[in-house]
């Protein structure tokens, strides 16, 4: 069975599966979170305290349909309300508007290709330049996502992260655990 086609992407999902089992994690496949199925879950059997300790992914094993913002956004919902990374496993092609919002939200977005490759691939957060021999200010997904309203931005603890536990290092895609001792006012300790 090629598993192309709506509700046959079982093909998929077992690639995807047995690349996250020799990359380290626990896998199980058609689970529900709360009442929504998603295709897999996976946790990393040795902890390494980073988000990717936990994955939730979603597979589109499609020929020629693209896939659009709302298959994004669903993953990307799925995944922080389970306080795991998002991974996107396909076999087609995204939308312009696709491609952006998984890469302002990190998401691991992976071709058959990837699955093949020695542990799991970081996300796309910066895209090449256009044209050969410009050199235009390149910003990476963190910088163009923008922030949240001016009314939340000096509040105490909120800076965005859509994984709980760690806070965004840096432009690209790295985080660093919270530290236990950091008070919920923001004060850092004491």
């Amino acid at each position: 069975m090629d598993g192309r086609g709506q509700g046959r992407g079982q093909w998929l999902e077992y690639q995807l599966e047995r690349a996250l089992r020799r990359w380290g994690y626990r896998v199980d496949r058609n689970v529900h979170v709360f009442s929504q199925e998603v295709d897999v879950v996976a946790v990393r059997h040795e902890k390494e305290g980073t988000p990717t300790d936990w994955i939730l992914a979603q597979c589109k094993d499609w020929e020629s349909t693209r896939i659009t913002t709302e298959t994004i956004y669903r993953l990307c919902l799925m995944a922080f309300t389970s306080r795991a990374m998002p991974v996107l496993c396909h076999t087609t092609a995204l939308t312009e508007d696709a491609r952006r919002i998984a890469r302002h939200w990190e998401v691991r977005v992976l071709t058959l290709e990837d699955l093949h490759r020695g542990s799991l691939p970081a996300p796309n957060v910066a895209e090449p330049t256009a044209e050969y021999g410009t050199y235009e200010t390149q910003y990476t997904a963190r910088e163009e996502r923008g922030s949240l309203p001016v009314l939340f931005m000096g509040e105490p603890r909120k800076q965005f992260s859509y994984v709980p536990g760690f806070t965004p290092v840096g432009r690209s895609h790295e985080y660093r655990p919270l530290n236990d001792t950091e008070h919920s006012d923001g004060s850092g300790g004491g």
